[in-house]
């Protein structure tokens, strides 16, 4: 760890500044106090032809205040001045270090070193979350290539893809650069417009989308009646309809927000509370994508049904939940 943290101090510094350091064993490491040796690895360096000591962190729990006291007290012992090396300082850490004049470098973010007039401050940046799982957008983009409503092998446009899905253009660059992430689509430029391309298609692509993707249910609402309007059947009603899962009591259609918007509408509609959706004659779901974009009526596609059912404990369901994924045209 020591070489790794010294040689990225070294590099920093060449690449940021045009300095040249260089770390040497520090001759007399093994007189000084057991709590300094067990805190730092101890060496000596040389930046700008004026001598340090490098005190590489290993005891992370180190105060900023403590660091002070240990850095004075080498100084008067030693006639050196020290430089703090570590892999990661936070932020608040930085800014306490700074006010007691502490020299240190963390490599390929901040160095502070007075003695040199050298302050590099980094650019701050908000760290990106983890990607857990897929935007919608970016979830429709890849059912739909797996659907072969895209080919796999279309250079994918964020203007393209916008036009057809009918989406914002930002919306789809968003998308695209998150699947990119997932190293689902590789990059390649033509000209001023950046294209993507699927790395693969069918069932390769739905595996290893498979952890990101999500339920594409928003949100059920239950009716106590059913009227016209929805087209497509979703749920264990396009289950029903879809495999050989049996007769299903309760009518389920997918639409989207706008769509329901639109029904309800409609005079007679009257809502059940969810405490009694067992009284319910009909159920909406609401997409997060409309359903038209990867089927035809009267069912939603296979893919969208099997994960919007993904967590039912039902054993008939799950048996027809594969069944139905073995009957896709990969």
């Amino acid at each position: 760890m020591r070489d790794r943290v010294q040689n990225k101090a070294v590099t920093y510094l060449a690449v940021t500044l045009g300095i040249e350091a260089e770390f040497y064993p520090y001759p007399a490491a093994g007189n000084l106090p057991y709590h300094l040796v067990e805190a730092y690895e101890i060496n000596e360096c040389q930046i700008m032809g004026k001598r340090f000591l490098a005190l590489i962190v290993r005891d992370k729990d180190l105060t900023p205040a403590s660091i002070e006291k240990q850095e004075e007290w080498l100084r008067e012992k030693t006639g050196l001045r020290s430089i703090l090396i570590t892999n990661k300082i936070p932020a608040y850490n930085r800014k306490r270090l700074i006010e007691r004049k502490i020299p240190f470098v963390v490599p390929g973010n901040q160095l502070y070193l007075p003695d040199l007039g050298l302050d590099l401050r980094e650019q701050l940046t908000k760290a990106r979350p983890v990607l857990s799982k897929l935007s919608p957008a970016s979830q429709l983009v890849v059912l739909a290539c797996i659907l072969r409503r895209l080919e796999s092998s279309d250079d994918l446009s964020a203007k393209a893809l916008a036009e057809k899905l009918g989406y914002t253009k930002m919306t789809m660059s968003r998308a695209l650069e998150e699947l990119r992430t997932l190293q689902l689509v590789e990059r390649h430029d033509e000209g001023r417009a950046a294209k993507f391309r699927f790395i693969n298609g069918g069932r390769e692509l739905w595996e290893k989308a498979r952890p990101y993707l999500r339920s594409p249910v928003k949100k059920r609402i239950y009716l106590d009646e059913w009227f016209s309007g929805a087209k497509f059947k979703a749920g264990a009603s396009a289950l029903d309809e879809m495999s050989m899962l049996g007769a299903f009591g309760r009518d389920t259609w997918a639409v989207t927000s706008k769509q329901w918007q639109q029904l309800q509408k409609e005079p007679g509609t009257h809502i059940i509370p969810e405490v009694s959706k067992n009284m319910a004659h009909a159920e909406f779901e609401i997409w997060h994508y409309d359903p038209r974009l990867l089927a035809e009526p009267p069912c939603v596609d296979a893919l969208s049904l099997a994960l919007s059912l993904a967590d039912e404990t039902d054993d008939r369901t799950q048996i027809s939940i594969d069944e139905l994924l073995r009957g896709v045209s990969w």
